[in-house]
């Protein structure tokens, strides 16, 4: 049952974002930190052409290789395609939690101090 679960809710969620994408709010290509759980934040850079890059210091984020904006927020993927985080607007920051384990995910830009959030 989770293996569907799991189907259901990733279809869900790229079916929902290519309906967003068109009224994606201004998460713009550029420098960013990332902050994954209880870990330090980390510089994750993302491409205006969908590509993401970390500067290898991310922990488990660091498979992160895709973002697409969505309607509400951000949804980063692995180079499989598969959803690592979704991420919704607060601000100027993004705030979420990891697919596979929900811990707490926040994306804020370059200049801004970013915050260290618990599971």
């Amino acid at each position: 049952m989770t293996s569907l679960h799991r189907f259901l809710t990733i279809s869900a969620i790229l079916a929902l974002s290519g309906y967003g994408v068109a009224y994606a709010q201004g998460l713009n290509a550029g420098d960013y930190k990332l902050a994954v759980g209880s870990a330090a934040p980390c510089a994750l850079t993302l491409a205006a052409d969908g590509s993401a890059k970390t500067d290898g210091a991310c922990g488990r984020a660091g498979d992160i290789s895709h973002w697409r904006a969505t309607g509400t927020g951000v949804v980063f993927q692995d180079n499989s395609g598969t959803v690592f985080a979704t991420l919704v607007a607060k601000g100027d920051t993004y705030a979420g939690s990891t697919f596979a384990d929900s811990h707490r995910v926040v994306l804020t830009p370059a200049g801004q101090a970013t915050a260290v959030l618990a599971h």
